[in-house]
């Protein structure tokens, strides 16, 4: 999404957010991605900010582990020179002398990512995985009254689900299952597999991937349904 400094009126962003990974990109905005960005993350599960502007270079990281599966209220807000970052309504950071008057800046037009980059992660200051397995909602981004574009999907999805442990599988993860019984084989199918409110197409998936070896159920000749064996 992008934003017409001279039109701003408010400058904090808050959101609710949940998340079971421990690294990744919540957000990111630049006003030019040479030498003025910004960007909002978790390493080792807790907040990062890391910018590079006029003013300040640097990279923090502050406050509580977010990667619990809970719901956490997120703020994010410039106060003069200062940048705050606020949590579940607690202030954890206060960077001052960091930033000058978003109005003032030489190009008018800012822009803001949600769950990732608009450069390569390498330009970052201390690189880290960018992608990011998470739910945002509530969310509420500086001026609506200044925004020209607005948001092109993202990883970040609204999850209406309940959350738990088990639903989230970091890189490099597996499952086993242990079939026991008289057989020494057994033949069976997945249906209905679901991740982040999407329906997975494993026959799309195996006709990719040689690492996974099943198949989606076939169809009943006579209702038409898959069915599961």
């Amino acid at each position: 999404m992008t934003f017409n400094l001279t039109k701003i009126t408010k400058t904090s962003s808050s959101f609710e957010f949940r998340t079971w990974d421990p690294e990744g990109v919540i957000f990111y905005g630049d006003i030019n991605p040479k030498d003025d960005w910004f960007m909002l993350g978790l390493r080792d599960g807790r907040p990062e900010i890391q910018l590079h502007n006029p003013w300040a270079q640097l990279t923090v990281g502050a406050g509580p582990r977010l990667d619990d599966g809970r719901w956490h209220q997120v703020e994010v807000k410039i106060l003069g020179d200062s940048l705050l970052l606020g949590v579940d309504g607690e202030e954890v950071l206060n960077l001052r002398q960091v930033s000058g008057p978003l109005t003032k800046k030489p190009q008018p037009i800012m822009k803001i990512a949600l769950g990732g980059l608009l450069f390569p992660a390498s330009n970052l200051r201390l690189p880290l995985v960018p992608a990011l397995d998470a739910c945002l909602r509530q969310d509420n981004w500086l001026d609506r009254q200044a925004r020209t574009s607005v948001s092109a999907p993202t990883s970040l999805r609204s999850c209406a689900i309940d959350s738990q442990p088990g639903i989230f599988f970091p890189p490099g993860s597996h499952a086993e299952f242990n079939l026991q019984g008289e057989t020494s084989s057994a033949s069976f199918c997945l249906d209905g597999l679901w991740a982040q409110d999407q329906r997975l197409d494993m026959d799309r998936a195996l006709s990719r991937s040689h690492d996974i070896w099943t198949h989606s159920c076939p169809q009943n000749p006579g209702n038409a349904t898959d069915t599961t064996h």
